[in-house]
């Protein structure tokens, strides 16, 4: 049953949707999706699997859905590319299960500190290994890009803390499994991404909530819900690790 904090978002989404008429996808744009957790724990980063499974059905059968590549060499005619940010083991038990089965292309965004073994502390038990980022990259359909070593907000770090971290999340991937980084920090906005202005380095990333269902979700591929960003900022609060 929807709490109500569920039901103040959708009201939120569906107060900004007629404003898609503006933000909606036209020929040549691109959508990136990002996901967060697979998990079914709770949370609005957290998508449950049933709903993640129905919504890569929705892409596998309805859209042209992109490899970030694809989207960046601008040919492809526009589309839908997913990311999923952080990399935990719901990556290797949920998400890439169902990726192959509907053959979806998926770039993981990895903080390489989160991976099992290669943080300060004890591991996460829900840490991703090393060698379950291997079997990921060896069905073809999945790619890395560097989300940072130590999960470190860019935006707010020095010129020479961006530099370090990016080079160790390089330097550990090629290492571990021998494969180089996508190279793209994901420094992103909360937007759709135009015609022949997809920047790697300023990606405009669309985040899938659990509160979106399926209606909502349509609505973001079709790039019709990105006032939902300036909605949360006018209400001074965001959906990261809120319930």
């Amino acid at each position: 049953m929807p709490t109500g904090s569920s039901l103040a978002r959708k009201a939120v989404k569906a107060a900004v949707l007629p404003g898609g008429i503006v933000t909606r996808r036209r020929p040549g744009d691109v959508v990136i999706l990002l996901y967060h957790r697979v998990a079914g724990l709770g949370g609005e980063i957290d998508t449950p699997p049933a709903l993640f499974e129905r919504q890569l059905d929705a892409l596998a059968s309805g859209e042209r859905v992109l490899t970030l590549d694809q989207a960046l060499d601008g040919d492809a005619g526009g589309g839908v590319v997913v990311t999923v940010d952080d990399g935990h083991r719901d990556f290797s038990d949920t998400v890439l299960p169902l990726l192959v089965r509907y053959r979806v292309p998926a770039l993981l965004y990895l903080a390489t500190g989160l991976v099992a073994g290669e943080g300060t502390g004890p591991d996460d038990p829900e840490a991703l290994s090393w060698a379950q980022l291997a079997e990921a990259l060896s069905t073809g359909l999945v790619t890395v890009g560097a989300h940072t070593h130590g999960h470190t907000d860019l935006s707010k770090a020095s010129e020479q803390v961006c530099r370090d971290e990016m080079a160790r999340s390089r330097e550990l991937v090629a290492d571990r499994v021998a494969r180089e980084l996508f190279d793209s920090a994901a420094l992103d906005a909360w937007r759709s991404n135009r015609a022949g202005a997809v920047d790697p380095w300023r990606l405009g990333r669309t985040p899938v909530l659990a509160s979106d269902g399926m209606a909502f979700f349509r609505a973001k591929v079709k790039g019709r819900l990105d006032g939902e960003a300036l909605a949360y900022r006018l209400l001074g609060r965001g959906p990261w690790g809120r319930q």
